[in-house]
């Protein structure tokens, strides 16, 4: 008997350190005047137990303005998320979430070159096999502190993603 609540306590360990690797593309409609972007993702990430998912997000999209400020530039973040998952309803796993971490702006047309990333989101996953699993969901990325011109006011960058991903369960 001692030797099966070894085992099962084994089994949980293992699970709760599944490593997965998430892969991401998606929508972005940006805030104010700038224009609709695609954006583009990679996680790294473990199963803490059976609700929590704690991974490293890093996603990149591009911030257009070519009508006012003609601002041309790449945002690269990097987010610590952490995912709690609610129970199964007939084979859909829904899940709320929130990240956070910085963002590094690349090109010459804004001033500020790091910033803080925020973000939350909500989505749904659906398993295809055992170690793969497809999920949509919807976020809402904040940069903070996004100064476009040298001693020009700082701002918010504010965006809506739809994202879809595919999560490879290791």
């Amino acid at each position: 008997m001692k030797t099966l609540s070894i085992l099962a306590l084994l089994t949980a360990a293992t699970a709760a350190q599944a490593y997965t690797l998430d892969v991401n593309v998606g929508h972005s409609k940006l805030s104010g005047t700038y224009d609709d972007v695609n954006v583009i993702g990679l996680g790294v990430g473990s199963h803490l137990n059976n609700e929590f998912h704690l991974g490293l997000n890093v996603s990149r999209k591009s911030i257009y303005d070519m009508n006012v400020a003609l601002v041309d530039a790449k945002a690269t973040s990097a987010t610590l998320d952490l995912t709690y998952s609610l129970s199964p309803m007939g084979g859909i796993r829904p899940f709320i979430g929130a990240g956070v971490g910085a963002v590094r702006f690349t090109g010459d047309s804004i001033f500020t070159k790091d910033a803080l990333a925020t973000k939350l989101f909500v989505g749904i996953a659906f398993p295809i096999t055992q170690n793969v699993e497809l999920s949509v969901s919807a976020q809402s990325s904040k940069f903070h502190g996004v100064q476009e011109l040298q001693n020009g006011a700082k701002t918010t960058v504010s965006s809506v993603d739809g994202i879809a991903a595919v999560r490879f369960n290791f």
